[in-house]
C-alpha cells in the first residue's frame, strides 16, 4: 500500500484490552525510524480526558492527536486550536439537554453514568437493540428537531451525537485540515462504533481477531481490510506487519 502517513486507532478491545500486547506496541511503535513513524490519533468513545490518563496507564505512547467522545471532542497538545475548530463544526442544532429528556421516557433505556457524558454527548444503556428499536430512537429525535445521530455498539451501548460527528467524520476533518489524503490512512477498531473509520473511502483497516461481526461483516470481499492474528493489540500489530509498517517477527 501507500506510505502510512497516519495511524488511528480504538483503543477497549483494539489497543488496549491486553496489558502485555499495548506494551508490545509501545515498544514495536517507539522503535521507528522519526521517517518512517507516522502520526498517531487514538479515537475512542471516552472522553478525552479519560482517554490520556487511560493511555498512560496502560502504558500506551502519547499520541499526536486524540478523538474522543464518539467523534465529538478533537484534542492536540501540539496544535491546540484545532479542537476548538472542530468543535465549532458540530454546534449547530444540537441540544444534549432536549434529547436527555426526550430519551428518559423510552422503555428499557438507561443513562450512562456523568463521566460518559459531555455536551455533544448523550450516552445510554440498551440491551440488545433491533433495527426497529432504534429507528423508534431516531424517529423521536428527529420529529423534536434534533439533528443528531444514532450510533450503537456492542449490543449495549448507544450514543447520541451531533449529525455532523462520528469517529469517521471526525477523523475526515482531522486529516483535511492536515493535508493528508484517506489513502495514506490506515485505521484499526473492534465494535460499531468503528464502523465510521473503516467506512471511509480510501482508508486501510485493520481488524483484531476479537473484531464482533457488527464491524468484521465489513472485510468480506474487501482488499483494504486485513485481518491481524491476535486479539487487541496482538493483533494490530500483526496487521501493521502485514501492511510493511512493522518488520516480520
Amino acid at each position: 500500500m501507500n506510505t502510512i502517513q497516519l495511524f488511528c486507532s480504538d483503543l477497549d478491545g483494539t489497543l488496549a484490552g491486553d496489558r502485555d500486547g499495548a506494551h508490545a506496541f509501545a515498544r514495536h511503535w517507539s522503535a521507528l525510524p522519526d521517517d518512517r513513524r507516522p502520526l498517531l490519533v487514538y479515537n475512542s468513545g471516552r472522553l478525552v480526558e479519560d482517554i490520556l490518563a487511560f493511555t498512560a496507564e496502560e502504558g500506551l505512547p502519547m499520541a499526536d492527536f486524540v478523538i474522543g467522545g464518539v467523534g465529538t471532542m478533537l484534542h492536540s497538545e501540539v496544535w491546540p486550536h484545532l479542537g476548538d475548530a472542530y468543535r465549532a463544526t458540530l454546534d449547530r442544532g444540537f441540544d444534549v439537554d432536549r434529547v436527555e429528556a426526550l430519551l428518559r421516557p423510552m422503555e428499557r433505556l438507561s443513562r450512562q453514568p456523568d463521566h460518559y457524558q459531555h455536551r455533544l454527548k448523550s450516552s445510554w444503556y440498551l440491551h440488545d437493540a433491533c433495527p426497529d428499536d432504534l429507528e423508534a430512537i431516531k424517529s423521536r429525535l428527529h420529529s423534536e428537531g434534533q439533528g443528531a445521530r444514532v450510533v450503537y455498539s456492542s449490543n449495549r451501548d448507544l450514543d447520541i451525537i451531533p449529525s455532523a460527528a462520528d469517529k469517521g467524520q471526525a477523523l475526515r476533518w482531522l486529516c483535511t485540515e492536515l493535508g493528508i489524503r484517506l489513502s495514506f490512512v490506515v485505521v484499526a477498531g473492534d465494535t460499531g462504533n468503528d464502523r465510521a473509520m473503516f467506512e471511509l473511502e480510501g482508508v486501510t483497516g485493520i481488524l483484531p481477531e476479537n473484531a464482533l461481526g457488527e464491524l468484521s461483516s465489513l472485510a468480506q470481499g474487501r482488499k483494504t481490510i486485513v485481518r491481524g492474528n491476535g486479539q487487541a493489540a496482538w493483533g494490530v500489530l500483526d496487521g501493521l506487519r502485514q501492511l510493511g509498517l512493522l518488520d516480520p517477527g
